[in-house]
């Protein structure tokens, strides 16, 4: 799931991980994000979320996603330097982050390693 409010960021990154045989599902704020948590039917393996966002915090919306999906991965993006953000303790400790602008491939390896992580309770995860 991708959260992210530039429409053409997230269409970006809707494409190129679709090109990596991703099934993506995109909102373009915290409400539509929650609506998509609570109401999709299947699983959500990662959660790719900006953490600076005008209504809830990308920390807050993975914590909401966390309940539905316990296994699944939280992944972070943010214009703002890491170092402020994880210092602030927003990062969970397998949490992952993406500095903005990004590179495609970047993006793509980067989207790659908390999928490849053992799930949190043994769990197989699925792409």
């Amino acid at each position: 799931l991708v959260i992210e409010d530039g429409l053409v960021v997230r269409q970006l990154i809707a494409e190129t991980l679709q090109h990596q045989r991703y099934t993506i599902l995109s909102a373009p704020n915290e409400a539509a994000a929650v609506e998509v948590i609570e109401g999709h039917s299947g699983l959500i393996d990662l959660l790719l979320t900006d953490m600076v966002m005008p209504i809830m915090g990308g920390q807050e919306l993975a914590e909401m996603y966390h309940i539905a999906y316990p296994d699944g991965r939280a992944f972070y993006m943010s214009g703002y330097p890491d170092t402020s953000v994880s210092g602030q303790g927003v990062l969970e400790p397998d949490g992952s982050f993406l500095h903005k602008p990004v590179t495609l491939p970047e993006l793509t390896l980067k989207v790659r390693q908390p999928l490849d992580r053992q799930p949190k309770t043994g769990a197989a995860v699925s792409d």
